[in-house]
């Protein structure tokens, strides 16, 4: 049966204009049912208060893809509130002053629909905000994330915090704008016994084998070259370095100040970069598991991250965002162009 559109609510549903309903007054204090055809609600100046787990049971009788929540008195929106809405694009929250920026950061981060690129928050008068607000959507889901805040410091504040994200979200980006452009790859990871060559110092050897290997090997099926497992016995550490090269197609570098303090690890870098002058920047992923002291940093070590992109690894949030990028990387083809710096 046609469902009619609510008395406090203009419904469009004509096919050359904007299939939406616009529903206001004080009046109404929940959302109703909507007719078919409608892909748009905006709800504005409604006596909304409280919605709980149910409240957007009438949405998911649609194929709704935006909703709009504005200058409502909306105080509470429960976590679990926007699960079902899974054909939903695009989410607007404007001008509502009664809700708490960390009851939006909950009931958002559970939202799992891989259709959802858009959300605009503004004027809701939020003078603090999460830095880990968005951390639970992946690059590839949001395209759109607009956000005017009271005090502009908070958006300032939110880029110094999440600086490394952002920088890994954008080496990610290029990687894949690489891919689209359709450049052929000149050699593939099958054509070699290891995926990847790790090149790391003793004391970081407990993130090596306890992260990295777990993360690329177990999780992503890659084969990784670790020297304390896979070198030959009996043969010297300068043979086992140049003969596991050869069978490796990519070559991942795990920099830290224990890295750049190591005269072996620098003249494992001067080794490696031959790889690199042969088959590119791309053959190199490079990862500042902790940042370098400016009185450790070599000649070699500028001329390396010089010469490729590197990933920072972060300690809590946005760790997932660098593994997709790190993933990313080391399953790029050979044969790209040069990423620019970031």
């Amino acid at each position: 049966m046609q469902k009619e559109c609510h008395k406090n609510c203009k419904c469009t549903i004509r096919p050359s204009k904007k299939r939406e309903a616009v529903c206001t007054g004080r009046d109404l204090h929940y959302i109703p049912q909507f007719p078919d055809e409608i892909i748009s609600v905006i709800m504005s100046g409604t006596n909304l208060t409280y919605i709980d787990k149910n409240g957007f049971q009438n949405l998911t009788y649609i194929r709704l893809k935006e909703l709009t929540l504005d200058n409502n008195l909306i105080t509470f929106i429960h976590e679990h509130s926007f699960v079902n809405l899974k054909f939903l694009d695009s989410l607007r929250i404007f001008q509502e002053t009664n809700l708490d920026v960390n009851v939006i950061k909950a009931s958002v981060g559970k939202m799992k629909t891989r259709n959802l690129r858009s959300l605009y928050f503004q004027n809701n008068n939020w003078l603090s905000f999460p830095v880990d607000m968005f951390s639970s959507f992946s690059y590839s889901e949001i395209r759109t994330i607009r956000i005017k805040a009271t005090v502009l410091a908070v958006i300032f504040a939110i880029i110094i915090k999440c600086q490394t994200n952002i920088k890994n979200y954008l080496y990610l980006w290029r990687i894949n704008h690489n891919r689209r452009k359709g450049y052929l790859p000149l050699q593939e990871a099958d054509d070699f016994e290891y995926h990847a060559f790790v090149v790391y110092c003793d004391a970081d050897r407990h993130w090596v084998h306890q992260k990295l290997l777990k993360k690329l090997e177990q999780d992503e099926g890659m084969k990784l070259c670790i020297h304390h497992r896979d070198f030959e016995i009996g043969e010297s550490i300068t043979a086992n370095i140049n003969n596991y090269l050869e069978k490796s197609w990519k070559v991942v570098v795990i920099l830290s100040n224990d890295f750049a303090k190591s005269e072996w690890c620098q003249w494992e870098v001067d080794v490696v970069q031959e790889r690199r002058r042969r088959y590119g920047r791309d053959v190199f992923l490079l990862i500042m598991l902790k940042n370098i002291d400016s009185k450790h940093m070599t000649n070699q070590l500028r001329a390396l991250l010089d010469s490729a992109s590197s990933l920072k690894y972060p300690m809590g949030v946005g760790e997932e965002l660098f593994w997709t990028a790190a993933v990313e990387t080391l399953r790029k083809p050979l044969g790209h162009p040069p990423t620019a710096l970031l």
